[in-house]
């Protein structure tokens, strides 16, 4: 017989099989403690039949033994005494052998599972297979965490065989740089505190989850286009950037990086900025590593949206790694290399808004705002952007159901005023 910490030391496959041998019900969708709980069940009962079996075979030659010295002593007695008890004997004969049969299979199963047992604890080749499955196991662990450093004292460790402590402060971004019209770059930085809010968030769905890198294919606002995935790039921890193949030039892009379970649930942890391939032809292609870029740092820099407003990541990420101040767009549109000599005459300023209607129904639903008919996404989510001009406005977004017989409304209304106000000329006194 096999002992219980025995039996937890063995695999589910290897519990699943004995219990099979064992011809417990339902063994294929038991869990390992299950199993381990069921088989000590039927040990304890073939133990206790052989115990029975020992009694009763003991008994029957006791009473055999008995019956024969009273037979060599009075023969009437001898055969009324075995009329009286023959019933008896015969039904404990039939006893006792199904009893040792038992026995004698159950000790033929225990001792081949002890054959099992000793030729797997001695096989090199299982071994090695449980090996190679626990690195498996732990390579994937290592894999999932796409963290690129750790705090220490109030700043960031880097990565890698240096390990050497920044000054700046361990933030998450993510920045999207244009290589060429066909090739952008991402560069990341994940902090370890938001992995794990990341594994708190998604708990069960945790140990299925993938670091992924999303790539968002931009619309035009005038075309009543939002973002939408273009695909789903698998990453791994250990690096910080990706190179990631596009086509259709010019296109508008914007990547995200994140978890992504089984059933399609995405954890989103930190979104890049968006930048704009060039046309064929317009731009040579460039080197792949940033001492490169430090050569046409400009053209990268432009290229990569770093004179838009919303590049505040993208500049701090030029700055650090070829130390040295982005150029800045003077009120003519010239380049002036150091930000600290530009003066300016003008402060241009502009303010605008727009409504962002969005929501969810089903894929096979048809959807309207304002009567004009919204495209819906795969799982029947939408997102609509719209002018938001000086007025009051009602917009009805109506739902209807595939079959037409249900329909559903929700109103919005909107206002919006402007008022600009009068520039004001302030004065340096000293």
């Amino acid at each position: 017989m096999i002992k219980t910490a025995d039996l937890k030391a063995q695999t589910r496959r290897e519990l699943a099989e004995l219990a099979k041998t064992y011809g417990v019900a339902g063994w294929h969708s038991m869990r390992k403690d299950d199993l381990v709980t069921e088989i000590s069940k039927v040990q304890r009962k073939l133990r206790r039949k052989s115990d029975s079996s020992k009694s009763a075979t003991s008994k029957n030659a006791s009473t055999k033994k008995t019956s024969t010295s009273s037979r060599a002593t009075s023969t009437r007695a001898a055969k009324s005494k075995s009329k009286a008890s023959a019933p008896i004997s015969k039904g404990a004969q039939i006893a006792a052998a199904r009893a040792r049969a038992a026995a004698v299979s159950a000790q033929r199963c225990a001792e081949a599972l002890d054959q099992k047992e000793q030729k797997e604890r001695v096989s090199a080749k299982t071994a090695r297979i449980r090996a190679q499955m626990r690195r498996r196991r732990e390579t994937l662990d290592r894999h999932r965490d796409i963290s690129t450093g750790t705090l220490v004292g109030g700043s960031a460790v880097a990565n890698g065989a240096s390990r050497t402590r920044n000054g700046e402060t361990h933030q998450d971004r993510v920045v999207l740089l244009v290589r060429d019209s066909y090739w952008l770059q991402a560069n990341w930085e994940i902090t370890r505190a938001s992995v794990q809010r990341a594994e708190s968030a998604m708990a069960e769905r945790w140990h299925t989850a993938k670091p992924i890198l999303r790539l968002l294919a931009v619309g035009d606002v005038a075309s009543n286009q939002a973002e939408s995935v273009a695909r789903d790039i698998p990453i791994h921890g250990g690096v910080n950037n990706w190179y990631i193949d596009v086509d259709e030039p010019p296109a508008r892009f914007r990547v995200i990086i994140g978890y992504l379970a089984d059933f399609g649930e995405f954890y989103t942890i930190c979104r890049s900025n968006v930048v704009e391939t060039p046309r064929p032809g317009e731009c040579e292609r460039l080197d792949e590593h940033w001492n490169d870029i430090a050569e046409d740092y400009e053209r990268i820099y432009s290229l990569s949206g770093g004179y838009d407003q919303d590049a505040g990541d993208l500049k701090d990420v030029f700055e650090e790694r070829l130390h040295r101040p982005m150029p800045s767009r003077g009120d003519q549109g010239q380049t002036v290399a150091d930000p600290s000599l530009l003066r300016q005459t003008k402060l241009p300023f502009k303010v605008d808004a727009e409504l962002i209607v969005f929501g969810k129904t089903t894929a096979n639903a048809s959807v309207n705002i304002a009567g004009r008919p919204v495209k819906l996404q795969s799982d029947g989510s939408f997102t609509v952007r719209m002018e938001l001009p000086d007025k009051r406005q009602v917009l009805p977004v109506t739902c209807e159901s595939r079959d037409g017989l249900r329909q559903r409304t929700t109103v919005i209304a909107v206002e919006r005023n402007t008022k600009v106000m009068e520039t004001v000329e302030i004065d340096d006194r000293f």
